[in-house]
């Protein structure tokens, strides 16, 4: 992991779009409160999808790309029950919160950027955090989520009026989650550029785009009519040595 590039990036977009990054961050925040955290799915969603797609592709943010989100409400929607287990988990002598909100760290941007289900999206995030390290992904959410909300939650006591920098939180937190999640989740779309042996496995094949999916059936089915092809018998061949064999035999009775 390399948190200084992941600070980078956060401050890069944050300088380049405050407006919207910061206001939007807002103004996501009080819809999920007011929704009682049922719509934390597509707002949070649609905010991270924002800033995804402001690091990995360039693209200038939009103030209505915060609602994208909401188009995918359906497959957004369960994430609530994900927050839910994570908020059970702080409750119980907080340990098993910090475990599932670190496992679970990729579950949003799988869900909101590759479409996939919440329970698709929650194991392979459990899976990319064993294998790149859990501890240093706890550190990741220590830093970045967990350390912050106390420092800010301490200080405003002394200085209530410092509680307003509670809204440059949503862009900092997301804009390093997306960071990370490019970073680490990368290595899965070079590979799925190049396959092995031609069959992605299936962790693989879900990262796959549909036009790559549909190619890989366009050359297994075309590879299938060539070797039908081949297979058929030269039926013109067999025409052309039928006449030359009743040649022959009229030839040799008129020489007897």
């Amino acid at each position: 992991m390399n948190f200084q590039a992941y600070l980078e990036d956060t401050y890069r977009i944050i300088k380049e779009e405050p407006v919207i990054l910061i206001l939007g961050g807002l103004l996501v925040q009080l819809l999920t409160v007011f929704s009682l955290g049922i719509l934390a799915g597509p707002l949070i969603g649609g905010y991270t999808l924002l800033v995804i797609l402001a690091l990995r592709e360039n693209r200038k943010p939009v103030f209505n790309d915060i609602f994208s989100g909401l188009q995918q409400f359906a497959n957004l929607f369960p994430y609530f029950l994900v927050l839910l287990l994570i908020f059970l988990g702080f409750m119980l002598l907080i340990l098993p919160g910090l475990i599932f909100a670190t496992w679970w760290l990729y579950v949003l941007p799988l869900m909101v950027d590759r479409k996939m289900s919440f329970t698709h999206a929650m194991r392979l995030s459990m899976n990319k955090v064993n294998e790149k390290g859990f501890l240093m992904h706890l550190v990741f959410l220590l830093l970045v989520s967990v350390i912050p909300i106390m420092l800010i939650n301490f200080i405003g006591t002394i200085i209530p009026f410092l509680f307003v920098l509670k809204i440059l939180l949503p862009p900092f937190q997301v804009g390093c989650l997306a960071s990370l999640y490019i970073d680490q989740f990368k290595q899965e779309e070079t590979a799925a550029d190049s396959p092995v042996d031609g069959e992605p496995d299936a962790e693989t094949a879900v990262l796959l785009p549909r036009k790559t999916e549909r190619e890989l059936d366009a050359g297994a089915n075309e590879e299938e009519n060539n070797s039908d092809e081949s297979g058929t018998p030269d039926m013109t061949t067999n025409e052309e040595k039928t006449p030359n064999a009743s040649e022959e035999k009229e030839d040799e009775q008129e020489k007897d």
